[in-house]
């Protein structure tokens, strides 16, 4: 079990607290790991749930199929596996 950085705590705390994140505690939780990653899934979860039951749609999660990612903007040609 790890005891999570002052960092860490206060970028939970933040996301928690539903406040704008900057940079560097958006980097800070993507470090997160064992007890921190579960606490900010549980952030996450709240927040989703928030965002469901304030749209009216409490528990129902949607998607689109006809949504277009334009991998142009998305992929720099790490793999070299295609043209883009």
């Amino acid at each position: 079990m790890s005891t999570p950085s002052n960092a860490m705590r206060r970028a939970l705390a933040r996301a928690r607290d539903g406040k704008s994140l900057d940079r560097d505690e958006v980097a800070t939780l993507l470090e997160a790991q064992g007890d921190d990653l579960r606490a900010l899934m549980a952030v996450a979860s709240a927040l989703r749930d928030q965002g469901l039951e304030a749209a009216g749609r409490p528990g129902v999660v949607t998607y689109s199929r006809k949504v277009f990612i334009p991998l142009t903007r998305l992929c720099r040609d790490r793999c070299h596996y295609c043209t883009f």
